[in-house]
């Protein structure tokens, strides 16, 4: 009896020493010094810069935004090509999906106007129309936002651009009541598809005039009538990458 007693006492004796060695082992495995010397690279995203540069066209949809009733419609242009610059960058060491965007481009501004050549009041109503279109060089400056996954960036841009019109396509060039020099505000959004170093990109552009496009006394002294141009643009790009910064830490 007393040899069983002993027996068992040596086994729970043994087993809590077993128990309390794998106890200490576990734990120096989870010591504040254990990782001392691994190496871990971390992406400092705050550091990421780049460039690109390239070409763009765009199909648009032109119009003229009249403060009274007009009857006129928009014209569309498949005459919109430039060659254009972003520099993604932080935005002063703390936004790291800013971007500044610019570029110099060709564009055709103008609307459809329509002369109603029905009688008043005769059903249907029948009017003719004469589209004019007026070629301009374009400046634009944007401040872009993104957002990279993958392969792909999700871009959205906000800023304002400059217009020269230089050229129309009326018999007697460019009207004097037409304001040559025009400013405005762009809206745009796209998608880019990034294969270092080349990128494709698809994107929507939507600009409106500040300044007036005509001469507000055109119909009347006493009457002024108020014109902004406006621009939808659906545009595709091809852009090269250069440049790139990526530091670690």
């Amino acid at each position: 009896m007393n040899k069983l007693i002993y027996t068992l006492l040596l086994i729970i004796f043994s087993t809590f020493s077993l128990y309390g060695q794998n106890t200490e082992d576990e734990l120096k495995e989870f010591e504040l010094n254990s990782f001392a010397d691994a190496e871990i690279k971390v992406k400092d995203s705050t550091n990421l810069e780049f460039h690109i540069i390239g070409v763009k066209w765009g199909y648009a949809l032109s119009s003229i935004a009249f403060s009274t009733e007009q009857a006129h419609k928009s014209i569309k242009s498949p005459k919109n090509y430039g060659i254009y610059y972003t520099y993604y960058h932080t935005l002063w060491g703390s936004m790291p999906y800013f971007g500044f965007h610019t570029g110099l481009g060709y564009t055709e501004l103008g609307y459809d106007k329509r002369f109603r050549t029905s009688p008043q009041g005769v059903k249907p109503e029948v009017y003719s129309s004469e589209k004019e279109y007026y070629s301009a060089i374009e400046f634009p400056l944007v401040a872009q936002f993104r957002y990279d996954f993958w392969k792909m960036r999700i871009m959205l841009g906000v800023g304002a651009y400059g217009t020269y019109i230089f050229d129309s396509n009326l018999a007697d060039g460019i009207p004097e009541t037409i304001n040559k020099i025009g400013v405005g505000i762009i809206g745009s959004g796209g998608l880019a598809f990034a294969f270092k170093p080349i990128e494709l990109h698809f994107t929507f552009d939507y600009k409106y005039a500040l300044n007036n496009f005509m001469d507000p006394t055109i119909y009347s002294d006493e009457y002024w009538v108020y014109t902004h141009s406006n621009q939808m643009l659906i545009g595709v790009g091809l852009y090269y990458r250069f440049g790139g910064k990526n530091k670690k830490k």
